[in-house]
Formats: C-alpha cells, structure tokens, sequence
C-alpha cells in the first residue's frame, strides 16, 4: 500500500518541478490592465450618470475576474450582474475572455494590447460597420471605455464612459 502511495505521488512531482515555474508576471499580457485588481470601478457617461460598477480581482494567480453591475433606475435591484474571467490565449497571445450574465447569456471574446489601448474586438456582422471597444488608461485612478465603429478608414467613438477607482 505504502508503495501505491510512494509511486502515485511521484506522478505529481513533474508538475512540483523549478522548471515548470510560473513567469515572472503571469499577468504580463494584460498591460495596464493587471493594475486594475484589488479595486472597484464606478463607470459615468459624459452627462455624469453612474452607468455601471465594475469590481477586479486576479485569481489563482494567473488569471484575472471582472464583475460588473449596472444597476436598475429607482434604486430598484441591479438590472444585470455579469463575470468574466480574463487569461491569455496560448496559440494566439491575445486577452481570451470568458463571460456570464444573470440574464443567462454565456460568451466567449477576445481582446488585444495596441501599445497603451486594450481593444476589445467585436464580431463582424453583415450590413453592419466594423465595432471594437478601447480600454485607455487615465491615470492611476481611472480609465475609459470607448464604443466605436468604423467609418472608412477613421474609428468614431459612439459611446463613452469614464471609470474612477471607489474608496475602500
């Protein structure tokens, strides 16, 4: 029994090994975005409504999960709950996305680093124009999100929301 034992163990001493040692950053691929864990963000259009709060943690020490809240007029329960969990894509180095929502939606996405932007990329659709979502940071207390579509050769922004790191 105790040989059993001895010999079991050793299949798990490989993955024990220095060699198999995480990176330095294991978060590296994420560019600034890596700093937005340990905190919460509070999202406001450009009229200065609260759209949604958003919340980061890294997890396993790999990975990093998002929550986000967009909460229902009146002071009403939030009107959707969503998690995603970020990690890098082995064959392609790109940001892989993994997302879930109370309103039962399951989705896969994908984002890229383009120098100081973290854009998220959208499906194409037929008839539609081309869509991405950029992350820009603002400083070390904020960041923002900017919806934009393809117009010719110029991205327009649609949509803009400005993020600032809540108090703990």
């Amino acid at each position: 029994m105790k040989k059993t034992l001895a010999i079991a163990a050793l299949a798990f001493l490989p993955a024990l090994s220095p060699a198999q040692a995480p990176a330095a950053d294991p978060l590296a691929f994420l560019g600034w975005m890596k700093d937005l864990a340990g905190a919460c963000w509070e999202g406001k259009d450009a009229q200065g409504r609260v759209t949604d709060r958003q919340c980061y943690e890294v997890q396993y020490g790999r990975f990093l999960r998002g929550t986000i809240e967009i909460g229902a007029i009146d002071n009403k329960p939030p009107g959707f709950r969503g998690d995603s969990l970020f990690h890098r894509e082995p064959k392609t180095g790109r940001i892989a996305i993994v997302l879930w929502a109370s309103n039962g939606s399951v989705s896969l996405s994908e984002a890229v680093v383009e120098g100081g932007a973290i854009r998220y990329l959208q499906p194409k659709v037929e008839g539609r124009p081309e869509s991405r979502t950029s992350w820009t940071r603002q400083g070390a207390d904020g960041f923002r999100v900017a919806r934009e579509h393809r117009e010719g050769e110029a991205w327009q922004e649609t949509l803009v929301v400005n993020y600032r790191r809540l108090p703990k």
